[in-house]
């Protein structure tokens, strides 16, 4: 029954009038904490989306869920790549070797170029890299060894496409001589596109025969190993370790986590930041949902008395405000959590919008300064493919991020209402109520 006049009470307080100001102080509440959820959450969504899509390329295409690297120059056993295939949660197994070299093509400027060698069927044996490898002309093919394939950007800085020649200087391998380097001369078979620019614009793909026989590369082959889960690595990686014991091989194993560590931790400190900053909002919000509920508290502590000296504890009237900056912060949070996942599910057309305002405005505004000389006129693009390497702003939500802003927000309003809510213990009733 307590609970029952304390809700009741505080659902009257939240919904009726104010003597001066309405409902003023409780909409711009509601107000503040739907647009900080509403901008975490996009933001969130938006630098999820491009972080993941950056671990994606990078994972899938270079460094592998693990890594099976041979320490003392010995190539791994051939036949532990079917065993290690043939663990629980192992996609696929491929073995590689990397080449830096120099390319020229018909520009006169030489390119640095990462060559991986991989062997013919490398798109059969990885389907996760052919996944992230798009094919945009001509075909993966380096069953010949004088054939190449080129990310599109390096085509381009190099001047070449599908059927021109590429000269690359290498500069690997344990018999490397400076004083007569070694060049080969190869044929683009085709040209393919990740989406990350650094792939893009400084890979390419040859064959391992290409490696050991044109390039005189006599380094053992590292094997990359893709899972299922990639967050098995270390469960996975403890059985490929066992399965190494076994056969005596001094293989190392690499997780992605250590492979990539730099710039992964760079990533979660740039997202941490952003959210601490983004986060900031609440702060502004939970101190004027405080000043509002002390300046609520003060012009109800007539009714305070009253219930005070119907027999109510303190503790219970201070419940009575407490619930109402909940309220404010549920319905803010509610607010602010489904307008912030429509935008994040709809952030492209969102920007497009709004370039179509701006450039709306923009077309307006030549039409009145004409007469006058002046030319406005601009073609806005909030991420114009001409300046960033993407076609479209990727978005992904966490569920568990979108809960802990959803929480963060009912919390701040919760501890504003319990601080604004101490002045009523100072309310005497034969004080307040003596002229009434």
């Amino acid at each position: 029954m307590r609970l029952n006049w304390i809700l009741f009470v505080a659902r009257r307080h939240f919904r009726t009038r104010r003597r001066e100001k309405g409902h003023a102080a409780a909409l711009l509440s509601v107000t503040g904490l739907a647009v900080g959820v509403m901008t975490l959450v996009a933001v969130l969504a938006v630098m999820n989306g491009f972080q993941l899509s950056t671990i994606e390329s990078i994972l899938e295409v270079n460094s592998y869920h693990l890594r099976l690297e041979p320490r003392s120059g010995e190539p791994i056993a051939p036949q532990l790549r079917e065993r290690v295939a043939a663990v629980a949660g192992v996609e696929a197994v491929l073995p590689f070797v990397e080449l830096q070299s120099l390319g020229r093509g018909l520009f006169g400027e030489p390119q640095a170029v990462l060559l991986r060698a991989v062997p013919d069927d490398a798109v059969e044996l990885d389907p996760g890299l052919a996944g992230h490898l798009e094919v945009i002309r001509g075909v993966f093919d380096v069953s010949d060894a004088d054939s190449v394939v080129l990310g599109a950007e390096l085509a381009r800085a190099l001047g070449v496409s599908v059927g021109d020649r590429v000269t690359f200087l290498g500069l690997s391998g344990g018999r490397l001589d400076v004083r007569r380097p070694r060049e080969a001369t190869l044929v683009v078979a085709g040209l393919f596109r990740t989406g990350f620019l650094d792939y893009d614009r400084g890979w390419g793909f040859v064959s391992l025969d290409a490696a050991s026989r044109v390039f005189e590369v006599d380094d053992p082959p590292i094997w990359g190993i893709k899972l299922t889960d990639r967050f098995a690595d270390r469960r996975i990686g403890a059985r490929v370790i066992a399965l190494l014991d076994q056969h005596d091989s001094d293989a190392g194993v690499v997780s992605w986590r250590d492979y990539n560590r730099s710039i992964f931790g760079a990533l979660r400190v740039e997202k941490l930041l952003m959210s601490f900053l983004i986060g900031l909002i609440f702060v502004v919000v939970g101190a004027n949902i405080h000043q509002a509920l002390r300046r609520n508290v003060y012009e109800r502590s007539e009714e305070i008395a009253v219930l005070k000296a119907l027999g109510a504890p303190p503790h219970t009237v201070r419940l009575v405000f407490v619930i109402e900056g909940l309220m404010i912060g549920l319905l803010g949070g509610v607010l602010g959590m489904a307008t912030g996942l429509a935008l994040a599910a709809n952030i492209n057309e969102a920007f497009g919008f709004a370039e179509g305002v701006v450039n709306a405005v923009a077309d307006l505004m030549a039409v009145v300064l004409w007469p006058l000389g002046i030319d406005v006129r601009a073609d806005f693009s909030i991420f114009s493919p001409t300046y960033f390497y993407i076609m479209e702003v990727p978005s992904h939500v966490y569920f568990w991020e979108a809960a802990g802003i959803f929480l963060f927000a009912l919390l701040s309003s919760g501890v504003a209402a319990v601080a604004a809510s101490t002045r009523i213990t100072r309310i005497r009733p034969a004080e307040v109520l003596r002229y009434q």
